[in-house]
């Protein structure tokens, strides 16, 4: 098994640092601080991020794409739903399919398929079993895909009808199987996360089809076969690794995000590098980012 030292690589401490994806068309890494309802944009220099633009969602936001056309800005995963937002910073409220649950729930990780359609999850704030779902953004149209999840978090997809996904309780990392209009078509469990490694979060895929997963808990992130057989590890010095994502020219750099999230004065001080954004160079190459296609398509 190989192993990496992640290195941080952007001092400042987010709360909760989720949902890096690396724009391959602006050449910067996008991140959200979750709580504090903040996308941030960098470039990478190399061996340092910089210089940091930021931009207030007003509200928590747990995952951020960029749309097709970078003129047309990017699409969030804002508290209740799904949100526009523009270059020059406005934010405009697309869908809210979580409003219905009164505050209870926000939505939590997403990413783009193949064909343009952005997919996010939800879950309960105090993480009620089952109370999540998993919803798919048609143009300006939520689709609601699976029901009873807890926490829904890590997306990589596999083709454009399959892709991993990571219910984080169930300690796996399941296959999804939807037909070309995004419907829901199967879903088998691809392996388990032996729970002394960490809870699975986050994660992404590289170009020889293997999974890298983020260990909330685990100071790392594992990169997996497509069976679950461990082969490499990143060691990150934060207890709480949210996700990680492939950047870079040449997409070989992973980008790791950290959480303080619950955490005391005391383990904030004993903990001084969660919450930051760590990278390392691997030997392998992950995949350019699927972008946001505002006509969408599916129905």
């Amino acid at each position: 098994m190989r192993t990496h030292q992640a290195d941080v690589v952007l001092d400042a401490r987010a709360e909760h640092a989720e949902g890096p994806l690396w724009d391959d068309v602006r050449q910067e890494l996008l991140w959200v601080d979750l709580y504090a309802g903040l996308v941030h944009r960098a470039g990478w220099l190399p061996d340092a991020l910089g210089p940091v633009t930021t931009h207030a969602v007003g509200q928590p936001v747990g995952a951020v794409v960029p749309c097709a056309e970078p003129e047309d800005g990017w699409v969030v995963a804002s508290e209740l739903g799904f949100a526009r937002l523009g270059v020059d910073g406005s934010v405009r409220t697309v869908a809210e399919p979580e409003r219905v649950h009164g505050g209870r729930t926000r939505m939590n990780d997403g990413c783009c398929d193949p064909r343009g359609r952005m997919w996010a999850g939800s879950m309960a704030h105090d993480r009620a079993p089952g109370a999540g779902s998993l919803y798919r953004l048609d143009g300006e149209r939520a689709h609601h895909v699976l029901g009873g999840v807890t926490i829904s978090n890590g997306i990589a997809w596999r083709g454009p009808d399959a892709f991993h996904y990571v219910d984080t309780p169930t300690q796996r990392v399941d296959l999804v199987r939807v037909d070309p209009d995004g419907r829901l078509a199967g879903r088998e469990t691809a392996f388990g996360v032996d729970p002394a490694l960490g809870a699975p979060d986050g994660m992404t895929a590289d170009a020889e089809g293997c999974l890298w997963v983020a260990l909330w808990g685990g100071s790392a992130v594992v990169r997996f076969s497509p069976t679950g057989e461990v082969l490499a590890r990143v060691d990150v010095p934060a207890t709480q690794v949210s996700s990680c994502c492939f950047g870079g020219p040449d997409l070989s750099v992973l980008f790791v995000t950290t959480s303080q999230e619950g955490f005391t004065p005391e383990r904030s001080a004993a903990e001084p590098h969660a919450g930051k954004v760590f990278a390392v160079r691997t030997d392998v190459t992950g995949l350019p980012a699927d972008r946001f296609r505002p006509e969408g398509s599916g129905s």
